[in-house]
């Protein structure tokens, strides 16, 4: 099995009242209809520069796309700063949300942070008044909106693979791609500005659907138009609950992650060992085991290794046996940073378990105790995205992951309803993962955290 990750943020937006406009005729959706034929690439070409008002083209599948008339901007124009900004807001926003998530479960838990806030900045360009000012402050916006946006640009352009990086014999090149699109509701209207930073700043049009008068098709386009994009790991991120016909937009991000252990584990050497479980009981799990040259840090009370895929690497971090809750109420930004930085290179004996691990979250309560409160109620102030009313009416993250010998596989999903070494080693060190743990993926070239999670039982899914 190879590393594979495909990341989806939906956010369904719905008129408040969900008034009625002066439209063409809606888009005709069969009763029964099929995935979308030919998935769009992750940067579609936009047309060239002209009108600022939206332009049409021909229909894809299901939908029509209509796009904003601007070409998505290059990520040579934006400072690399901008992009430092957003990393770190996106480090930040992922330590509140695990442990806000964290807090609610004595479980696993695995999220995408840069799904999540992909979703969330999308929603952000058209949020105005105290709306925005909530979302910068979850985001960590420090500067103005346009800086933001384009620094999402940047960081969304720079995961790809680097073309630099060779595949060694065996091994599996790093594929990184996303995607971001919008499903919106025939004839209801949409502000240009909002298009033209969805065009520039996330490479998206949007689709357009009937959710008024074809809310089940049109709810099925978009799930086989997720599982499409996530290999078929999230088949249906949109329950029947989630789309009514007073759903008017959908923003979606995609990413798909693909690739093997740079140092793979012999399966040979997988045998069933103890698994310390937090109240004090241990389970039999497959236990994988291997000598492997990685980055390694030990501290007070934990030990981390950073396991290397090609372009993107896995750090786990083991707090001793009963100190996990301690542990994750230290775990802030800086302690973060502190541990990587102290990452060397060592020779590691590594015993690691196998694991499936999934989530499912509803985020609504963990953002409003995270200061975003305005959003769904009343109060939200979407006027940059409609001159209609919009309210959000649910935030779903779903995400799931598979570890094996070769490497790992992964998807998440987020629905926000409207109703993201060096030289040699001259360290030795064993590293035996038996009691329960934290785990990043992280695009190295960036620093971006693409997953974040903790693993309880590697009995239970």
């Amino acid at each position: 099995m190879h590393v594979r990750a495909a990341i989806l943020l939906a956010a369904l937006l719905a008129g408040a009242c969900a008034p009625a406009a002066s439209n063409p005729s809606p888009v005709p959706l069969p009763a029964s209809p099929s995935p979308l034929s030919t998935p769009p690439s992750p940067s579609p070409a936009a047309p060239a520069p002209g009108s600022a008002s939206p332009t049409s083209t021909e229909p894809v599948g299901l939908v029509r796309e209509v796009r904003a008339d601007v070409p998505r901007a290059d990520a040579a124009s934006t400072a690399s700063d901008a992009r430092d900004e957003v990393v770190a807001g996106d480090t930040a926003l992922a330590l509140r949300l695990y442990a806000a998530a964290a807090a609610g479960t004595d479980g696993a838990l695995f999220i995408s942070p840069y799904s999540i806030s992909t979703a969330l900045s999308m929603t952000y360009a058209g949020a105005r008044a105290d709306t925005a000012a909530q979302l910068a402050g979850l985001l960590g916006v420090t500067g103005d909106a346009g800086t933001w946006h384009a620094g999402r640009n940047a960081l969304d352009l720079a995961l790809v693979p680097d073309p630099a990086v060779a595949a060694e014999p065996g091994l599996i090149p790093l594929q990184l791609e996303s995607t971001n699109a919008l499903f919106g509701q025939d004839g209801f209207p949409i502000e240009d500005g909002f298009l033209r930073t969805l065009a520039s700043d996330y490479g998206a049009g949007m689709q357009v659907v009937d959710f008024a008068t074809a809310t089940e098709p049109t709810r099925q386009a978009i799930n086989a138009w997720v599982a499409a994009r996530t290999r078929d790991r999230i088949k249906e991120l949109l329950g029947v609950t989630d789309v009514s016909a007073a759903t008017r937009l959908v923003l979606v991000n995609a990413i798909f992650f693909k690739a093997g252990w740079m140092r793979p584990f012999d399966p040979e050497q997988t045998k069933d060992a103890p698994f310390h479980l937090p109240d004090g009981s241990t389970v039999a799990v497959p236990m994988m085991h291997g000598v492997i040259q990685a980055d390694y840090a030990h501290g007070e009370g934990w030990q981390a290794v950073r396991l290397p895929y090609l372009g993107a690497s896995m750090l786990v971090i083991v707090p001793d046996t009963g100190t996990l809750g301690a542990f994750e109420a230290g775990f802030t930004p800086a302690r973060l940073a502190a541990i990587r930085a102290s990452l060397r290179p060592a020779m590691v004996t590594l015993s690691l378990p196998r694991w499936t691990s999934s989530s499912r979250l509803d985020l609504t309560p963990v953002l409003q105790g995270l200061g975003v409160s305005d959003l769904f109620d009343a109060r939200a102030d979407l006027s940059g995205i409609s001159t209609l009313p919009l309210v959000v009416s649910a935030v779903i993250h779903e995400a799931n992951v598979t570890v094996d010998e070769h490497g790992t596989e992964a998807a998440a999903a987020t629905a926000v309803g409207f109703d993201t070494t060096g030289g040699g080693p001259d360290i030795e060190a064993t590293v035996t993962v038996d009691r329960p743990f934290i785990y990043l993926i992280q695009d190295d070239r960036t620093g971006e955290t693409l997953f974040l999670g903790r693993l309880m039982d590697p009995a239970s899914p």
